[in-house]
């Protein structure tokens, strides 16, 4: 019988981004029958944590700061003998790729990119250090998880990786978690109302901003339409809902910061909208087409059309587009909802990692 694979991952917090939710759905995913799995962050604390599931072997490493990680990380991996670790954050990649240097019977790095490499260095986003020392752990990396094929392609291009070390692995998601959480739930909303969702944390690539002042013209042709933002204040809550009372939407836009279960809204709502300026694949889109609502979304990453088909699932506009996308929430019962074309994860988390180690085996 085959010994179990001993598998870290490692992430500084679980607050509510598109990187910790995606590292619970592994961790949800995985078969407890062939791995042992564990979880390091540098601090417990995030509003994911009470999904991390029981048979998860959580290591609080107590830093202050990710860079002060490293010695405490380097012994964690050595004392539980790792054979895969796995990183989902920039920082992350370039403080596991210096704790694993020098280490005789490394274990395999599995690194995801989060973002698309040509949006972060075009908007400056990647100091030049910061460039250099991810380009050096993408390149000691055993495999690179991307988001999409054109973040694969971009990797190759920005970063020099050697495409034969890039997988394209498209989110999972944890959809009998999703059916979980819309099982006996009330409406929200007041139902006489059409009830437009965004989620997202408040900051400024996320485009609220955009969808508020596109509001307003919806809200001057129809003023039925409610607008309902979920989401933490990551330093634009003040500014938005500044520019919502100067718009006179106060009655029109509701801020529900984080919620705990978001899919009650998704579920009850008329239409999601999603008007981020970038993003790298964004879950909240294809959660809301997995419980089959309308999306509405930017073209902000040009995966996007592989996801929405216009007048099918949703409509696509341009990036910071108040007009198309004061026009597309407007005409939303235009949309066809032929959620059939929807397009399905069919890769495997558990065939993912058992690969890595048989190959290495051979």
């Amino acid at each position: 019988m085959q010994r179990k694979i001993n598998i870290l991952f490692y992430i500084p917090k679980l607050h509510n981004g598109g990187a910790e939710r995606i590292t619970i759905n592994m961790l949800r995913a995985l078969d407890k029958t062939k791995f042992n799995i564990s979880l390091a962050v540098i601090t417990k604390e995030g509003e994911y944590f009470h999904l991390v599931p029981s048979f998860v072997k959580v290591y609080d490493l107590k830093s202050s700061k990710t860079i002060l990680s490293i010695l405490k990380l380097r012994k964690l991996i050595l004392e539980i003998k790792s054979d895969i670790v796995f990183s989902t954050l920039i920082r992350s990649h370039i403080i596991l790729d210096h704790v694993l240097l020098g280490i005789k019977k490394r274990p395999y790095m599995v690194l995801r990119s989060p973002t698309s490499p040509k949006q972060l260095l075009s908007h400056k986003k990647l100091s030049f250090l910061k460039r250099i020392l991810l380009q050096k752990a993408y390149s000691n990396a055993d495999l690179i998880l991307a988001q999409t094929p054109e973040m694969k392609k971009e990797l190759v291009k920005y970063h020099k990786i050697n495409e034969d070390k890039i997988q394209v692995f498209i989110n999972i998601l944890d959809t009998d978690f999703i059916d979980e959480q819309i099982k006996d739930i009330e409406n929200p909303f007041d139902c006489q109302k059409v009830n437009v969702v965004a989620a997202g944390r408040l900051s400024y690539e996320k485009g609220f901003d955009v969808l508020i002042k596109s509001f307003k013209k919806v809200v001057e042709q129809k003023s039925s339409f409610v607008l309902h933002i979920l989401g933490n204040d990551c330093g634009e809550g003040d500014h938005l809902k500044d520019m919502t009372k100067e718009l006179d939407l106060e009655n029109n836009i509701k801020f529900w910061d984080y919620q705990k279960n978001p899919y009650k809204f998704f579920f009850f709502s008329d239409l999601f909208v999603l008007p981020s300026r970038r993003e790298g694949l964004p879950n909240a889109v294809l959660e809301n087409l997995y419980l089959k609502k309308p999306v509405i979304a930017t073209k902000c990453t040009p995966f996007m059309d592989q996801m929405i088909k216009d007048g099918e699932n949703g409509f696509l506009v341009k990036v910071e587009d108040q007009e198309a996308l004061s026009k597309a929430i407007l005409n939303y019962k235009n949309i066809r909802r032929d959620f059939e074309k929807f397009i399905q994860n069919t890769s495997d988390i558990n065939t993912l990692f058992l690969s890595i180690v048989n190959k290495g085996r051979k």
